[in-house]
């Protein structure tokens, strides 16, 4: 993925429509939580997909909105078991979904990069960190790139991301 002249890795476990395909919609849709702790643990047994010094995972987050109606998180859940599995810290608060923001799977590959802009904001204590992302599924990268846009502006590093599964292409490459 190149996001304003970087390219950053992108891991996954499958292509969407694969066998863990059922299980994310039941994680993130259905309730059923301890699900996405099963997918964190399947995105963690991958290899690290940094080199160099330890990244430090930062799940996408929801909105407050979306949040209270789910009442978790899947993504986070995600990253706590794969961040686990590779042996570094997670910080769920250093990225905050600030407005509310229609389900990207009902939108065009425009609809979504639109529907997202400025829709994240890092906090300050992301400066100077190297990050890897994380999120359970990438079909048109709007929402990485949208991630990657809020960190960078707080001199925050992205260094890669990992997803349980993705949608398109295996090489991605997204204009900003």
């Amino acid at each position: 993925m190149s996001v304003e002249g970087s390219r950053i890795p992108i891991l996954w476990r499958e292509v969407y429509g694969g066998p863990l395909t059922e299980l994310i919609y039941q994680s993130k849709y259905h309730g059923v939580w301890p699900i996405a702790a099963l997918l964190g643990r399947q995105l963690g047994a991958l290899p690290r997909p940094w080199m160099g010094p330890a990244p430090v995972a930062v799940p996408i987050p929801l909105s407050r909105r979306r949040l209270a109606r789910r009442g978790y998180n899947q993504s986070s859940i995600i990253a706590r078991m794969a961040a686990r599995h590779w042996g570094i810290s997670m910080r769920e608060r250093w990225l905050e979904k600030i407005r509310s923001t229609p389900r990207q799977a009902a939108l065009s590959r425009a609809a979504r990069r639109e529907n997202l802009s400025e829709s994240f904001r890092a906090n300050h204590a992301v400066a100077h960190q190297r990050v890897i992302l994380l999120d359970d599924i990438m079909t048109s990268g709007s929402t990485l790139r949208e991630a990657i846009r809020a960190i960078h502006c707080c001199g925050g590093q992205v260094i890669g991301a990992a997803v349980i599964a993705r949608v398109g292409p295996p090489c991605l490459v997204l204009k900003p």
